[in-house]
């Protein structure tokens, strides 16, 4: 990498940076924008319910590594995806009982298309400076070793085979299903409560830190810890669940397709 690159890239990390210090700033001086009078303490029982659930999973995946690391099967991937649907069924069919509006908690109602679309497109660079630069330090700290999540070996491998229909689904579950569930069980759901009983930075950090355990990588959970602060960020700026259900569309769009160029050896193996 020459002087010049990693002079661009620092330079655009410090700008980065001062985006999202700006941010926080405010969370901490106005409280940011996203509301949390509609959240309640059954809301709180349930997400700590979860959040060991979660804690649990995490735990048994290291206890058993190697089982964890096994390959994924193309047959296993929308099966295993519907998992966060159907949790979000479940979470929102009781928010719906307890009587809480999720339109106007989550902000599906704040903003229009244009600008939506708008700020995902915007915010979610900075998603990828800071998960990029979480990515190049753990690749450091374990000597270039860090082995890839078994769903971006599996998408390499049916690149390679052009399998169309393999392709097909690993990117609906993962640009659609994906963005959709995850973000309002950890941004809407987690961070929603989180931010209500425990404040924004540690309602922040928790929801983030259960976001990245939960995706059972070792090597990944620095840049998913990153992303996860980028996405509660982009929700904060903007009250709008929306925001980081784009970014994070995009984040996992634009990865798949890296993987899929070089799988075709138009850019270096990753």
């Amino acid at each position: 990498m020459t002087p010049v690159a990693i002079g661009l890239g620092f330079a655009a990390l410090a700008l980065a940076v001062k985006v999202q210090a700006e941010v926080v700033h405010r969370m901490r001086t106005d409280g940011g924008q996203v509301r949390t009078e509609g959240w309640r303490m059954p809301d709180a029982l349930v997400a700590l319910v979860l959040a060991v659930a979660f804690v649990a999973l995490g735990v048994g995946a290291v206890l058993h590594r190697g089982a964890a690391s096994e390959a994924v099967k193309i047959e296993q991937v929308l099966p295993g995806s519907l998992f966060f649907p159907v949790l979000v069924i479940g979470v929102a069919a009781f928010l719906h009982y307890r009587g809480l509006r999720l339109v106007p908690a989550l902000g599906l109602d704040r903003l229009g298309p244009g600008r939506v679309i708008g700020w995902s497109l915007g915010l979610v660079v900075l998603a990828f400076i800071f998960a990029g630069a979480a990515n190049l330090v753990t690749l450091a700290v374990m000597q270039g070793q860090a082995e890839q999540q078994p769903l971006v070996n599996l998408f390499r491998d049916v690149a390679r085979r052009n399998d169309m229909v393999a392709m097909a689904k690993i990117f609906f579950a993962g640009v659609i299903l994906a963005p959709v569930a995850e973000e309002f069980i950890f941004r809407g759901f987690f961070y929603g409560v989180g931010k209500r009983y425990l404040g924004p930075l540690a309602g922040g950090f928790a929801s983030a830190l259960l976001f990245a355990a939960f995706h059972l990588s070792l090597t990944a959970v620095g840049g998913l810890f990153v992303l996860a602060v980028c996405l509660t960020l982009a929700y904060e700026r903007t009250g709008s669940l929306l925001v980081p259900i784009g970014m994070h569309a995009l984040f996992n769009f634009t990865s798949l397709c890296v993987v899929w160029l070089s799988a075709k050896g138009v850019v270096p193996p990753l």
